[in-house]
């Protein structure tokens, strides 16, 4: 019997709306913050350091199964580009980062909070397990509030507060051991085959693939270990009962 279902938070829960504005915000951010200090910064040189940033995110999530701080992404941009930042302005920068999330929020999939309610109603306990980036835990449990879907959730999990991200097993093991529940009483529910489905079922869970996102992503595998496979939200009630 499934007692406890985890999610997965980015093209999972929510989609990845939103992204190119929150970038821009980003992007305009810390170039402001670099030439306000009297420092020159050609454009070609910073664009080729702020999208290259994300080869050093993926080196750091694949490789060392942990997800670099908005702070430490900042920090690294910094170092590359040569410039020295007093200590509150590189702070400001970050919580500007952080709240890009908020001013240029991504979408909550459809059928979403239907189904989580169901969960609930059904006496499934919930908890979030989320990779994280630009956008930490903290602000995404305040989109989660702002959303109406905060509500139904018992436990959060996310990589900027444990230090380890999915498919480390030390993810899943904090998200269940407050419900004092085995693995394969639980399942998860998430969209990136090497993180989320075989994160899972190495950790002993059972594991859904979330194919909803009509977004490309480069994470895209075509084979799957997942126990089920769904395109809508509409379809997890159905999964999870199968699965139990």
């Amino acid at each position: 019997m499934v007692s406890v279902v985890t999610v997965d938070f980015w093209n999972t829960l929510f989609d990845s709306t939103g992204g190119e504005p929150r970038n821009a915000q980003r992007r305009r951010a810390l170039l402001d913050a670099i030439r306000g200090a009297g420092n020159e910064c050609d454009d070609a040189r910073f664009d080729d350091v702020f999208r290259g940033i994300w080869q050093y995110f993926d080196e750091q999530w694949l490789e060392q199964q942990r997800t670099p701080t908005s702070r430490e992404m900042i920090d690294e941009m910094l170092n590359r580009l040569d410039v020295a930042l007093d200590e509150s302005v590189r702070e400001s920068i970050a919580s500007t980062f952080s709240a890009g999330v908020l001013e240029h929020p991504p979408q909550l999939f459809p059928g979403a909070s239907d189904a989580l309610k169901e969960l609930k109603a059904l006496g499934v306990r919930l908890a979030l397990i989320s990779d994280t980036a630009f956008s930490p835990g903290v602000i995404l449990r305040e989109l989660m509030e702002q959303c109406g879907v905060g509500q139904y959730f018992d436990e959060y999990v996310f990589s900027d507060e444990t230090g380890v991200a999915k498919p480390h097993p030390e993810a899943f093991r904090r998200a269940l051991e407050p419900f004092g529940v085995s693995p394969d009483d639980a399942c998860h529910i998430g969209d990136i085959e090497r993180t989320d489905i075989r994160g899972a079922k190495a950790a002993g869970m059972r594991a859904v693939l979330f194919r909803g996102d009509p977004s490309p992503s480069k994470y895209a595998e075509d084979q799957t270990q997942a126990d089920a496979t769904i395109s809508h939200w509409d379809e997890v009630l159905a999964a999870i009962k199968q699965l139990s």
